[in-house]
């Protein structure tokens, strides 16, 4: 038995877990208090954690994770973001703002944003400022020495993949001085400023985004001892890129491959799972000998495991040879739970060709 928290509005999850201790009565009756304490103990876990000193962006709340079902809060500079995933907590707004900055008192009222997220389309809602509804918010923050363009009440998703901030430190060893890298389903390039600031000679950028793309190179103008030279962007679909790149000859040292979790060209809907088989055919095609992939996956639907054996039967099928090297997962700010597949949703496989 439990103690839930009840969602009627939610199209999948119509309760999340609050406790499993009895009294469940006096559970509840302390319900606000719990909720103190509870972010209380998230914050000062990060608080502690030194190494998130080398990014202005990390998650201070995340969720089942941090025993806070459904809420996720992300520090983004000066700002706070908090997430909503159902919709039970939007009656608690004022208490987790007031114990936010009982923690934080550099957090300014107006530097506050709330959003309502998930998987269905009437979850999807733009950001929305704690004062000024109606607010509109550009700024500049840094993570590990590079800057970038946040945009917070314009769109749903604000500029950065957070939740790949760690993962992307781990992987610096792996992008070697003067490598060629390919960055597919780009985003606003995060790994491929990243992978110039690690010395990479080219790096090319791939998104079907005519406005990710030129956020992209806002971000590289906003970090002037990046050689912009050595960037190339493309506008154009991941399928045609890579046919561009097979017909040109051209080779690369490194490839990041971070796909929707399903994505339409108009006529079909394809999910990331399926489409790897024929991507992985063409990524072969453009990877020098030796060369490393780096491939993700964006969902809790598929667990690691369905996801390294998909990618291996891949493999075998189409008789390539590969070195399965660090699996990659969420972790640091972003911690997950035994048998909680939800909050497990980001899965990668560092690959070297043979």
């Amino acid at each position: 038995m439990a103690l839930l928290m009840h969602d009627p509005l939610h199209k999948n999850i119509k309760a999340r877990v609050w406790s499993t201790k009895f009294p469940f009565d006096r559970e509840a009756q302390h319900f606000t208090a719990g909720i103190q304490g509870r972010l209380d103990l998230a914050f000062e876990k990060r608080v502690k954690d030194a190494a998130l000193k080398q990014r202005d962006n990390y998650y201070i709340v995340f969720a089942e994770a941090d025993q806070l079902p459904g809420l996720f809060i992300l520090r983004l500079k000066d700002r706070v973001l908090i997430q909503f995933y159902t919709q039970f907590w939007n009656r608690y707004k004022s208490i987790i703002q007031t114990t936010l900055q009982e923690v934080f008192p550099e957090i300014k009222d107006e530097n506050i944003w709330f959003q309502l997220r998930g998987e269905t389309r009437e979850l999807q809602k733009l950001p929305t400022n704690s004062t000024e509804p109606e607010r509109r918010d550009e700024f500049h923050l840094q993570e590990f020495g590079l800057q970038y363009l946040i945009r917070l009440g314009s769109s749903y998703d604000h500029g950065i993949y957070t939740d790949m901030s760690s993962i992307r430190h781990i992987l610096a060893p792996q992008i070697k001085t003067n490598a060629s890298v390919l960055n597919l389903y780009s985003y606003t390039g995060a790994f491929s400023l990243w992978a110039l600031k690690l010395g990479a000679k080219d790096v090319t950028s791939v998104d079907l985004s005519p406005k990710y793309i030129e956020w992209l190179q806002h971000n590289l103008g906003l970090n002037p001892e990046l050689n912009s030279t050595q960037h190339d962007a493309l506008v154009m679909s991941v399928d045609e890129a890579l046919d561009k790149f097979i017909s040109e000859g051209k080779k690369f040292d490194f490839i990041i491959c971070d796909p929707p979790s399903s994505s339409s060209d108009g006529e079909k809907r394809t999910s990331a799972i399926k489409a790897y088989r024929d991507l992985i055919a063409k990524m072969d095609q453009v990877l020098n000998p030796q060369g490393r992939l780096v491939l993700f996956l964006n969902t809790h639907q598929v667990t690691n495991q369905k996801f390294e054996k998909t990618i291996q039967d891949n493999l075998k099928e189409l008789r390539l040879n590969y070195k399965l090297g660090t699996r990659l997962s969420l972790g640091q700010d972003c911690p997950t739970l035994k048998n909680f597949p939800e909050g497990s949703y980001l899965k990668g496989l560092l690959l070297e060709k043979i």
